[in-house]
């Protein structure tokens, strides 16, 4: 479970640099109101940041936990999507709340939500999504 983790944080590192990335493109280019800065570009830049560590958990860090065909990895992501959106309302509470407390830019926020939302989102993986099977 530890080579798991090391590699977790790993995919949560990715998944920052993709989710900061986006969510950084969003607040500076199109959204300027309170709702679409601090809920929805989040909650946006979140979901293509699944997207992109559900790539990196199939096929590297649980990959000997899945059968590697379409139906699996769909299935698994529909699992997977959900357990991190879950995780979704924890980084949007904090990041709002932190961002009331220390009024950091919203970026430093978000970093800040992502590494407390990360915990929950490696149990999920390891114990309840990635789950190892008798083949």
């Amino acid at each position: 479970m530890l080579i798991n983790f090391g590699k977790f944080a790993i995919r949560g590192v990715a998944g920052a640099i993709v989710d900061t990335s986006v969510l950084w493109i969003l607040t500076t280019l199109f959204f300027r109101s309170y709702f679409t800065k601090y809920v929805l570009s989040p909650a946006i830049s979140y979901e293509i940041g699944i997207a992109v560590t559900y790539i990196i958990c199939y096929f590297w860090i649980w990959n000997h936990r899945v059968h590697n065909d379409k139906s699996d990895f769909f299935r698994l992501f529909l699992s997977y999507n959900f357990a991190l959106l879950i995780s979704l309302v924890v980084k949007i509470g904090l990041l709002t709340l932190i961002n009331e407390l220390f009024h950091f830019h919203i970026v430093i926020c978000n970093v800040l939500a992502l590494c407390f939302s990360g915990i929950f989102s490696f149990f999920a993986s390891e114990k309840f999504i990635f789950i190892k099977r008798g083949y």
